[in-house]
Formats: C-alpha cells, structure tokens, sequence
C-alpha cells in the first residue's frame, strides 16, 4: 500500500510540475489582456503584506486565492466574507471555504466579483450615451495533496466573466501552486503559476482572443524563534523581467528626439518585482503588519506629490470562533485601498 502511495504520489508532482513549466514556456510574455481583477488582493492579510504572497502560512482559508497548495487541516471547515473599498467608486466582494477530506488531501471554493460603480459612456464624437455598468466575477475550485516531505501540491480551477455595458466574456483560467513548511524551523517556500487560461467568449466577435494575466510568483516566510516577527519576501512575476510596457520608450534613432532618460534601470526593474512584508504576531489572537510595495510605489509616484504610497498595513484579531482582518493599502494620494475580513471556525460550533 505504501508503494502504491509513493507512485500516486511521483505522478502527482510530475503532473502539476508539467502544469508550472508549460504554461511559464508558452505564455512569456505576461501581464497584458483580460482579466486583470484576478491579481487584487481579495483578503486583509494578503492586502496587509502588500497583495503579493505565495509562501505564507498563517491558517488562513482566503490564501488559496493565490496559492492552492496552501490549503492544509489548518484552514478544514472554515468560511470567509471580504469586502474591499477599491479605488474610486470600484468594490469587490469575496466568500472562500475550505474543507479537509483527509489528512492528506484538501479541498477549497471561493467566489469574487468586483463592480466598477456607474460609468458614463460616451460615442466616438464625445456625444453622452447614458450611464453603464462593469463587472467581473471568478469562481475558483481548489484541491491541494500532502505528498509527504513537508511538500503540498496545488491546483485551482476558475471560470471566470466579465461585462462592459452591453459586452460579455467569459474564460477559463487555471492556478497551480507548490507549498514546502519546516514547521521545526518555522520557514516556508512558496511557488504558484497563476491565471494560465484562454478567454473562450470574446467581448467584440471581431477582436482576437486576449491572453489572461498569468503570472508566476516565488516566495518565502521564515518566523523568528525568539521574538515575534514574521518576515516575507515575494519575487512577482518571474515570468515577464521588463514591467515597463506602458510608456512609449523614445528612440535614439528619431530625428529631433532625445534619448529617453527617464529609462527604468537594471536595479530599479529587480526591485519592481519584490514585495517585502513583516507581521508581529503579539500572542496567538492579534498581530499586526505592514509591507513594502516597490513597484507601486514607482508606477504610482507623481512629481508633485511624494508620499508613502506602495506601503500597506494590516492588524488582525481572534476571538473564540472569529477573526477580524483589516488593511490598508496606499497607491497614490487620492487611490487608496481598504480591506476588511471576517472569518469563522465551523468547527468550533460542532458538538462533541
């Protein structure tokens, strides 16, 4: 029996790692198209560490939303509701359970939607149309296997749509995470491919199909033994080096221009990609925390107005069968993000 494990167990991770690699081959350059609602932080921890974090183990049921493999007994029969005041007039709203079937295998849904507020359209000629709506929404279905050696593998299913006024699409994406916990050292390695997917209903019948937002991220979490501090570091997007593909870069070639001096250096690009993140885990029912977000930071930075935009904070409390949650996110002086969660152990309302 226990060889049989084993084999299971090897045709698992060479399935799931196949899933990380092709899609990491065949999708290189990323961060463009549709569906980008799938990258918001739809947690306060997750918002509270900078809304990047792959590795983190904090028995928190809402992590699977980027991580699959981070579901575990310690997340079994709990429930979830997060409500984020986004920018502008933009909100988003999220329900995650998860459930245990076993010691060894885990199981997880989440529901998100995020609406864009009324929107007022316009015609080609600048003339009113009238006020619109937009909105997305993502079901996601997540299974994750201890394979034994502190390792969990993951994977997460979600259909996704998306309206603008009129216009619909729907796609399908696709998430697959890696988990290695020393509980021991209190350390832990995060790796997650995520939003590999193909748009299956186009918005314009005459558009080509977008590609989704994939994204593959790689982290880890190490707790401090004798003082109580959490840190976290967070490489995103491994897949796409160059994160300035929204300025026209001037040529030196073009008569009458300059060379564009404002190009984003070797240094600069590596930090873009880097989340730094710390909680202080003030005994087992509060912490609080607070991250640093070098690349919304620099993308949200204006010349008149510097502040401490790219840094998020967050608290949380646990009493009884509850946890509360709270963030907030700073992207520019007039852009910032609130989070809250509330959490509920089941279990705990079960009678013995």
């Amino acid at each position: 029996m226990t060889g049989r494990k084993n084999i299971v167990g090897k045709k698992l991770l060479l399935f799931l790692f196949s899933c990380v690699v092709l899609p990491f081959l065949a999708n290189a350059e990323a961060g463009k198209g549709v569906y980008h609602f799938l990258n918001l932080p739809y947690d306060a921890k997750l918002a509270g560490l900078g809304g990047e974090n792959v590795s983190l183990q904090a028995a928190d049921v809402n992590m699977a939303h980027v991580n699959p493999a981070l579901l575990s007994t310690d997340v079994h029969n709990k429930v979830s509701a997060t409500y984020l005041n986004y920018i502008d007039d933009a909100n988003a709203a999220a329900l995650s359970y998860a459930y245990a079937l076993d010691s060894l295998n885990y199981f997880g849904v989440g529901l998100f939607f995020l609406g864009y507020g009324e929107l007022q359209g316009y015609d080609e000629f600048g003339q009113p149309t009238g006020d619109f709506s937009a909105g997305d929404l993502c079901l996601r279905m997540s299974y994750a296997r201890y394979l034994g050696a502190n390792i969990r593998l993951g994977v997460s299913l979600k259909p996704v749509y998306s309206h603008i006024e009129d216009y619909s699409s729907f796609g399908l994406a696709v998430d697959v995470g890696f988990n290695y916990y020393n509980k021991e050292k209190l350390f832990s390695v995060g790796l997650a491919a995520r939003n590999y997917g193909v748009q299956c209903v186009k918005y314009y019948d005459s558009d080509n199909r977008e590609i989704l937002p994939f994204n593959l991220q790689v982290g880890f979490s190490k707790e401090l033994a004798h003082a109580p501090f959490r840190f976290s570091v967070t490489y995103d997007r491994l897949n796409d080096w160059n994160l300035d593909y929204y300025r026209q870069v001037k040529r030196k070639d073009v008569v009458g221009e300059e060379p564009d001096s404002d190009k984003i250096k070797g240094g600069d690009m590596f930090f873009r990609h880097m989340i730094f993140g710390v909680d202080v885990l003030l005994g087992k029912n509060f912490y609080v925390e607070m991250a640093y977000n070098h690349r919304r930071k620099r993308e949200f930075t204006l010349e008149e107005s510097r502040g401490a935009n790219g840094f998020s904070f967050g608290a949380g409390l646990k009493v009884y069968a509850f946890s509360l949650d709270l963030a907030y996110s700073l992207y520019a002086p007039a852009a910032n993000a609130f989070t809250l969660t509330l959490t509920a152990d089941l279990e705990k309302f079960r009678k013995k």
